[in-house]
């Protein structure tokens, strides 16, 4: 009986100094991004020219998630091609390109584009609920243009991006 005890005693006595010790020592290492942001670029009938790039997003100081990327036209009946690409120290590192049809965004029935869908811009990195995102480092910006002349008056292409700095 005096055995048993002593084991009841000795296991009691580890999990009391066991639950002590871990608390000493559980550290937070999650890393979770500290500023909400978008990129928006608009272009312009009669203001921007097809090839021109403009920047979109800019990443911080210690670098940026991307989310969420979507376009919109708001011409009558022309489409347009729109690319993104990941740019660092002036080199393009490639992105989407995908057009934007007539209508989208502005017209009853048509959606704006996803950009950074699966089937847009695949080889994405998912998070853990398979949406698509987009690491930025410092020193990184994500830039846009469109690459047909605009035939509507006074029409635009709007893309806009959600990102996180860290």
């Amino acid at each position: 009986m005096n055995r048993i005890l002593l084991l009841v005693a000795l296991a009691l006595g580890a999990l009391a100094f066991g639950r002590a010790e871990a608390a000493g020592v559980t550290a937070n290492s999650i890393v979770t991004a500290q500023t909400p942001n978008r990129g928006i670029v608009q272009f312009l009938q009669g203001t921007d020219s097809a090839g021109t790039y403009k920047t979109l997003y800019t990443a911080g100081t210690n670098g940026s998630v991307c989310f969420g990327a979507w376009a919109t036209n708001s011409e009558a009946a022309t489409g347009h091609l729109v690319t993104v690409q990941v740019i660092n120290s002036t080199v393009k590192y490639g992105g989407t390109a995908v057009t934007v049809p007539f209508g989208a965004g502005f017209a009853t029935g048509v959606p704006p584009v996803a950009l950074m869908s699966a089937g847009n811009w695949p080889g994405l990195a998912l998070d853990s609920n398979g949406n698509s995102y987009v690491l930025l480092i410092n020193g990184d910006t994500l830039s846009a243009t469109f690459a047909s002349a605009f035939v509507t008056s006074s029409a635009t292409v709007n893309i806009v991006i959600s990102c996180l700095d860290y």
